[in-house]
């Protein structure tokens, strides 16, 4: 009677394996569909204006099921109907880590969630654009995102996790004189600006090196830049997530070399500062690549869990288990 238990036990475990391998490979795959669900859309989705007036556009944010910590917003017009006037962090994003910049035909801003312990989700403002009507139309033309948008989530941040966007259509009347076209005047980025460090503001927070997407081959790559002279720089390094402080000396220099080493792949850095003029936070950001070749893959830090093969897996289980069953079988043979 002993041994019909022990069978009956034996078999409800192995038939348990494969059924909750099964359910977790189910859940890894409804993750990994559920990832790129962020949607970027511009609102008012279609406006009509006059020559000459300012209107408003809002970049809203539809997080879907990330936790939404950065966002990368690039806009793209024809600049001989539309200028930017500005470009600014909306209220669901508190943190601007690239300021904006418009220029001739595009706009830009890299905002970002208050940390990573307080991601963004939901329906929200990300940004908001001030435009000008310069010349009228004979047709809607296009405010739409650039291909360099980018979105990322927590534990996500080397991958895009936007899925799509919707642009915005806007109609100008408004006579038929020309218009001469006025061009602002080009708005430097970070990068730009950390290559000009001898003419930067002192007020100014730069990341001068790895300039962005530079590929190094050291592992502890040092970091320098630019801040106003004796302030606290707060650097804020991944993709596992470091932050540490360093202070910019009397000529507004600093510098950081990780102490643990930095796997190939993607990293990020944002450098905050407190403006002692203004009393403003500001803020720089960068990527590069680490390329040591330590054979180490990139770290994602990524919240979906990585899964092998599920029939592998059930089989090695099961294989296990039998060969468990057939040992004790055999020594409750040899004991009866």
């Amino acid at each position: 009677m002993k041994r019909v238990i022990l069978i009956i036990v034996a078999i409800l475990v192995l038939l348990a394996i494969p059924v909750t391998v099964f359910l977790v490979s189910q859940q890894q795959e409804l993750r990994k569909r559920a990832t790129p669900a962020t949607t970027l859309s511009l609102l008012p989705a279609t406006v009509e204006t006059t020559t000459g007036e300012s209107f408003s556009i809002d970049v809203r944010i539809d997080t879907g099921e990330n936790q939404v910590v950065t966002a990368e917003i690039a806009l793209s017009f024809d600049p001989e109907k539309l200028q930017a006037e500005s470009i600014t962090n909306g209220q669901l994003f508190p943190n601007i880590l690239t300021s904006g910049s418009v220029d001739s035909g595009t706009a830009s801003i890299a905002v970002g969630a208050p940390n990573t312990s307080q991601p963004i989700t939901g329906i929200g403002t990300a940004a908001v654009v001030r435009f000008k009507a310069l010349a009228a139309t004979e047709a809607p033309v296009s405010v739409r995102f650039a291909s360099t948008t980018f979105v990322g989530g927590l534990g996500e941040e080397s991958a895009n996790v936007l899925v799509g966007t919707t642009p915005a259509r806007v109609t100008i009347t408004g006579g038929s004189q020309e218009t001469t076209v006025p061009l602002p005047t080009p708005t430097l980025s970070d990068e730009e600006e950390s290559t000009q460090s001898g003419d930067a503001s002192s007020s100014a927070v730069l990341i001068i090196a790895p300039e962005k997407n530079e590929s190094v081959a050291d592992e502890l790559p040092t970091i320098t830049g630019k801040a106003p002279p004796g302030s606290t720089v707060t650097l804020v390094i991944r993709s596992n997530p470091v932050t540490v402080t360093v202070t910019a000396d009397a000529n507004g220099n600093w510098s950081y070399t990780p102490t643990i080493p930095l796997v190939d792949g993607t990293h990020s850095v944002v450098a905050s500062a407190i403006d002692p003029v203004s009393g403003q936070t500001q803020t720089s950001s960068t990527s590069f690549i680490v390329a040591a070749g330590g054979g180490n893959e990139a770290s994602t830090d990524s919240a979906t869990p990585v899964a092998g093969t599920v029939e592998t897996t059930i089989f090695l289980l099961s294989l296990g288990f039998l060969l468990l069953l057939s040992g004790v079988l055999s020594r409750y043979g040899k004991l009866s």
